[in-house]
Parts: structure tokens; C-alpha cells; sequence
């Protein structure tokens, strides 16, 4: 069968991932379900990539056909993580800490997000700028997850280190770089098991412990699965929030009236903050395995064959969002799948995520209304293929 070919689209080149918008809408338009014979993802085989907001739904709604289990992070092996597992495994490796992360228990933890945040603001305000990245949206979510995991804050500077080479991840990087992404994997599976034995030993009300002391199934979790459990949290909670906090106040502040308009009115946040999740769309791309014949997008798909979700494609898709190029702080409805789509595999920590988001714009708007850019140059991106941001937005006030 005839596939349309663009040499241009390259779904596991980070190159590609770089700025991609423009070959997206290509394949919407031209090839919504597009054979990438180059995309070599872990196994080295090629794979299907998922453009349209619909056909992603499709996918995430049909568990039985598109199977996680095989792997679901396309630059890497499948590990024994919630993420990787269909169910009944999935929904009870979900369930170790569901309640953590419903809409109650994440208020609860209101009060100390916005001490945190406030602590990180007065703690530049006098300098008269700063790296939004490192300086406000890296430590808030870290500190966060780091308290609910309650580990030492004198080792989150560590735990932010490990996330990001392994979220990073491995296509294409270099040799030196890889063996850091290796290298700080094995370093955080020797931390996270000496705690996660202590909390076996001693448990209390915390992440960690539940993972410690789960039964899956009937089963005590393995070693290693409750590492990658406990890695699964780490990355989660520090990584994507951060990405949106960044990529979405750079765009709030690109358009003056966007940021001034949450400076005057605060009740428009919550709606802006879900259009900073759909431009932003920290979760580049989601891999599933085909278990059985099927069509999908007008292309006959086979048992093993794999597909790649790209979340941020089907956040532009003009069939699913009016002026889906616009940045637009009042667009409602506003149905994005920044959070990994719907249903079973959406992101647990999204509750969480939403109140750091909000939080940290409030009282930005509410303490620094002049933040802005501080220069026009162009601004650094991570390389990568998976979860990926802005690595510094100097800003000043």
C-alpha cells in the first residue's frame, strides 16, 4: 500500500520535536495516520504517528486494541511502571495512591503551595528579575512532590537532577549524555530503595510509604516496580507542571493584554490555565501496541504494529478547536489532552498540577504585574522526544 511520504517528519528525531507545528498540520491535512519507517523508537522498529485530536481519542478510548503494556514511553523500554500495564494491573497499580491526588486531598495542600511559591517570589523580588525557569516553576513542583513523597529537602536539588536526565531520555543524544541518563538512573534506584525499605519498615501517610507497603493483585509489588512506581511520581510531578508553568506565562506575557488581564481579574485564571496546558503540551508524544487488526484514520493497522500519540498535534487540530494557532485565555470548551487524553490513562497528579498552576499566577499577578521578558533572544528548548520545555526564560520586574 502507497503511504504519503514527507522526508521532513521524523517522529523520534528530537530535531523534529524542535519545532514541529508546521509538519504537523501537514499531516492532519495530507496523513493522519502517517507510517514513520525512520522512527526506530526503543526496539528499533518503525511506527504509526496519531495527529488528529480525534483518532488520539479513539486510541486512548480502546484500551483492548491499543495495548500499554509493550511500552508506552516511545524512547525507551517498557519498565514495570503503572504506564506500561493494562488492566485490571493498571487500575490497581492506580489505585496505591489515587486518593492522594482526588480533588480533596489536593486541597489540602493548598495552603503550603502558596507558602511555597510566596517563599520563591520574595526570594527574588529585590534582585528585580530572575530565571523563571529555575528560580520559580523548577523548585514549586519539586518541593511539592518532594513533600508528599516526604523526602529530605536537602536532596531535591539531587531528585531534580535525576528527573531530568530521565526524562530527557535517550534518542539520538550522545555518548556522554547517554551515560549520564544511565548513570543517574542507577543513582536514583540506590536512593529511592533505601528509602522505600525504611518505609516498609516504618510506614506512614505519605507516597512512598503506599508504594512500599501495596498489594497489587493480591502481590506485594516487586523491588523494581516500586522504584519505577516511585520514579513514575517523581517525574510527573516535577516535570510537566513545570513545562506549563514556563511555556505558558511566556505565552501569557507575549500578548501584553493576555497578562494584564489576569492582573486585573483572577478569576480568569482557572480558564487560562487549561489553553496554557493545550499550547504548552508538556507530554510531546505517548507510544501504544497494536493488539489486533484494525483501521484507523482510513489505514489498516496489524497486530504489533506500534503507534505514536502526538498529544501537541491533536492540541492544534483545527477539526477539534476554533483558531487552534491562537492563544486564547477564554476559550471554552477547551477539551485538550495535555493530560494525557481521557480515561484510564489520564495523568492522576492532573488535580495537582492545576492548583501549582494556579497558585503560582496568582500570586505572580498579584505580587510582580510588570513581570515581563527580559530580552527578545531567542530561548532554549530541551532535546528530546518525550517530555519537553523551556530550559531558561530570564524575566524582569
Amino acid at each position: 500500500m502507497h503511504h504519503p511520504f514527507n522526508p521532513a517528519v521524523r517522529l523520534m528525531d528530537p530535531a523534529f520535536h524542535a519545532d514541529p507545528l508546521a509538519h504537523y498540520a501537514w499531516l492532519r491535512a495530507e496523513a493522519p495516520v502517517y507510517w514513520d519507517a525512520t522512527a526506530p523508537l526503543w526496539d528499533g522498529r518503525g511506527a504509526w504517528g496519531i495527529s488528529r485530536y480525534a483518532d488520539i481519542r479513539t486510541v486512548h478510548a480502546d484500551h483492548e486494541t491499543f495495548a500499554s503494556r509493550f511500552g508506552s514511553r516511545p524512547d525507551a523500554p517498557p519498565v514495570p511502571s503503572m504506564i506500561n500495564r493494562d488492566a485490571p494491573e493498571h487500575l490497581a497499580r492506580r489505585g496505591i495512591n489515587r486518593r492522594r491526588f482526588t480533588p480533596a486531598a489536593v486541597r489540602r495542600y493548598e495552603a503550603y503551595v502558596r507558602e511555597v511559591t510566596v517563599d520563591l517570589i520574595e526570594g527574588v523580588r529585590a534582585q528585580g528579575g530572575c530565571d523563571l525557569v529555575t528560580d520559580l516553576a523548577m523548585p514549586l513542583p519539586m518541593q511539592v512532590i518532594g513533600r508528599m513523597m516526604d523526602l529530605p529537602a536537602a536532596d531535591y536539588a539531587r531528585l531534580l537532577e535525576w528527573s531530568d536526565l530521565i526524562a530527557t531520555g535517550l534518542p539520538e543524544q550522545t555518548p556522554a549524555f547517554r551515560a549520564a541518563v544511565l548513570a543517574a538512573a542507577a543513582e536514583f534506584e540506590a536512593y529511592i530503595t533505601a528509602w522505600l525499605e525504611r518505609r516498609r519498615a516504618a510506614p506512614g501517610d505519605d507516597l512512598l510509604s503506599a508504594i512500599a507497603t501495596a498489594r497489587v493483585l493480591g502481590r506485594p509489588l516487586g523491588a523494581k516496580d516500586q522504584v519505577h512506581e516511585a520514579l513514575l511520581l517523581l517525574v510527573g510531578g516535577d516535570e510537566t507542571t513545570r513545562h506549563v508553568l514556563t511555556g505558558g506565562i511566556v505565552a501569557l506575557l507575549a500578548e501584553r493584554a493576555n497578562w494584564a488581564a489576569l492582573c486585573e481579574d483572577p478569576a480568569r485564571i482557572p480558564r487560562a490555565i487549561e489553553e496554557m496546558l493545550r499550547w504548552v503540551t508538556p507530554v510531546k508524544t505517548i507510544a501504544r501496541s497494536v493488539t489486533r487488526e484494525v483501521e484507523l484514520g482510513g489505514e489498516r493497522l496489524a497486530p504489533g504494529d506500534r503507534v505514536i500519540l502526538l498529544y501537541e498535534s491533536g492540541n492544534r487540530d483545527e477539526r477539534a478547536f476554533d483558531a487552534p494557532d491562537r492563544f486564547d485565555i477564554a476559550r471554552d470548551p477547551n477539551r485538550h489532552l495535555a493530560f494525557g487524553g481521557y480515561g484510564r490513562h489520564h495523568c492522576l497528579g492532573a488535580h495537582l498540577a492545576r492548583l501549582e498552576i494556579r497558585v503560582m499566577l496568582e500570586e505572580l499577578t498579584a505580587r510582580l504585574p510588570a513581570l515581563a521578558r527580559a530580552d527578545d533572544a531567542p530561548l532554549r528548548r530541551r532535546h528530546g522526544t518525550f517530555v519537553l520545555g523551556l530550559e531558561s526564560v530570564p524575566v524582569v520586574f
